[in-house]
């Protein structure tokens, strides 16, 4: 039952139980769902309240509405993938290991072409150009370079960007705060350079994630990317869940 009592919000606590119910086969895929209002009284709830927990349920795409019909239990969709790539302190520390990073460069440069595309900025705009090794052990993990639109007003502090995230980072140094953030990931191949920070050989086979943050008005704020070793990462699927 619902503990009105309990810090959870009510429409989450319904959420919760129907998707126990779902997950446990009470409800099977394509059996109807009670209706709101029969939710609603059983569980002492408004109607509001119990619709809210069905859009829940909908968004982690447990159920499916049909106008006119009602609610139903949506099959589950086996063949779609979900990955998480945490924050690196956060993975390495899953792993039992100790993580640091080593500032390799931190300087103002001339946009080169490509990171003025993508910072809408002309090409030759003083922009803050930083490259990162990522460690495990001591080892590295991962390769890391980023662009970001600079406020003049603000010093450049090493200990700063050795340490923060990219949305960090632009916060200290940017006049606008980043409010959206768009990644993709790639399979590369390893050059020269990147093979050498990585110490391991060139075009032994990793994964890139490009990332961009965008501020508020749309402007994007900061933009890089971070070479991953194929021979340390893996993907796996995680459960979607409320």
């Amino acid at each position: 039952m619902i503990d009105k009592s309990s810090f959870v919000p009510p429409y989450y606590q319904l959420a919760q139980i129907l998707e126990r119910q779902i997950k446990s086969g009470q409800y099977r895929p394509g059996d109807a769902l009670p209706s709101e209002a029969e939710l609603s009284e059983k569980y002492g709830l408004s109607r509001m309240t119990v619709r809210r927990s069905l859009n829940e349920l909908a968004r982690a795409g447990l159920i499916r509405t049909e106008r006119g019909k009602g609610t139903f239990v949506s099959r589950p969709e086996l063949d779609r993938a979900v990955f998480v790539m945490d924050v690196f302190p956060k993975d390495m520390a899953s792993r039992g290991m100790a993580s640091s990073v080593r500032l390799l460069e931190a300087r103002l440069v001339p946009a080169p072409d490509k990171a003025a595309r993508k910072l809408q900025l002309p090409v030759g705009t003083k922009v803050l150009y930083i490259r990162r090794s990522l460690l495990a052990d001591g080892e590295p993990m991962a390769y890391d370079r980023k662009y970001l639109r600079y406020d003049r007003g603000r010093p450049i502090l090493e200990n700063e960007l050795q340490y923060q995230a990219l949305p960090e980072m632009v916060e200290k140094h940017a006049e606008a705060l980043p409010v959206n953030s768009r990644m993709v990931l790639q399979v590369t191949l390893l050059n020269e350079e990147e093979a050498r920070a990585l110490r391991t050989s060139p075009g032994s086979p990793a994964f890139l994630l490009e990332q961009i943050l965008v501020a508020g008005d749309g402007r994007p704020v900061g933009w890089g990317w971070c070479i991953y070793r194929g021979d340390r990462y893996e993907l796996i699927s995680v459960p979607t869940a409320i």
